[in-house]
């Protein structure tokens, strides 16, 4: 799911953030070959045995010997998260269009309309005090 999500873009990846659910060695070489640098929190017991992944080691590794770093840009991941949950409290966890494509344009208009409210009430904020 993650490879189908990430082919959609086509700009170079970056970091990339996501939970343990989806730190799989396939996953983490994906996103290193497309000039990615992965960020999944690994679970307890996961070994840094590369098993044909190298990107999985350095993964692992960067996680054990430089947590401070791992977790300095980790860290964003919450902002994301919360800008996600602040839409779903503010307009429902779903969508109303059946296609794939409205969906999307669904999706987009929700954002912007999240981002005009912030901005109103940032503005309101400012000029009650």
């Amino acid at each position: 799911m993650l490879q189908t999500l990430l082919d959609r873009m086509e700009a170079p990846l970056g970091s990339v953030l996501g939970d343990a659910a989806y730190a799989g060695r396939r996953n983490v070489t994906y996103v290193a070959e497309r000039g990615g640098e992965p960020y999944f929190p690994p679970k307890f017991r996961w070994t840094a045995r590369s098993r044909g992944h190298p990107a999985w080691r350095r993964m692992i590794l960067r996680y054990r010997h430089h947590p401070d770093v791992f977790h300095e840009t980790y860290r964003f991941r919450a902002n994301v998260e919360g800008a996600f949950s602040a839409i779903k409290r503010h307009q429902g966890p779903f969508l109303r269009a059946r296609s794939a494509v409205m969906q999307r344009r669904e999706a987009g208009w929700r954002m912007i309309a999240r981002n005009i409210d912030l901005v109103a009430r940032s503005r309101a904020a400012r000029e009650a005090t």
